[in-house]
């Protein structure tokens, strides 16, 4: 066993290694954009509009607190993102292998949570968090008339 533990940690360590430059340059962006913007979602910075992503991150933090319900209400794709995610962790660290079909698996949830967005954006926008239009907004800043637009055109 100890053994088996010593191989995952070094898998482990491989990625880490390998993907270091990436961590790196998201912790600028965070900090960077988090400061400036008060806000981390690149669209909801440029057009004021929540993205697909807004609604399953906070679904996803809600899951890893225990507030499933809550999750689901957010963005039930977040529990698929979750299966997802410990099959990545199981192939890869434990079994050493390759992870099949990841990049479909991928694609089918980002295409699933596309419609979740589309149909919450229908049906709940403008609403409660993450649901909610971002007044000062870039797009807002460069072309006067854009927030206008947006109120005319969904009642925002």
């Amino acid at each position: 066993m100890k053994k088996n533990v010593g191989v995952i940690l070094k898998r482990i360590g491989r990625d880490i290694r390998q993907y270091k430059w990436t961590g790196a340059v998201f912790l600028i962006y965070y900090i960077v954009v988090k400061s400036v913007f008060h806000a981390f979602c690149p669209l909801l910075i440029l057009t004021g509009l929540p993205c697909p992503g807004c609604g399953t991150t906070r679904a996803l933090i809600y899951i890893f607190r225990g507030q499933f319900g809550r999750a689901w209400q957010l963005n039930p794709c977040a529990f698929l993102m979750v299966l997802f995610g410990v099959y990545f962790v199981y192939m890869r660290y434990v079994k050493g292998k390759e992870v099949k079909y990841a990049m479909e698996i991928l694609a089918a949830a980002a295409a699933l949570m596309l419609l979740v967005y589309i149909y919450r954006m229908v049906t709940e926008f403008p609403g409660y968090p993450p649901m909610t239009f971002r007044r000062d907004n870039i797009l807002n800043r460069i072309f006067p008339f854009y927030n206008d637009f947006l109120r005319h055109l969904f009642g925002i």
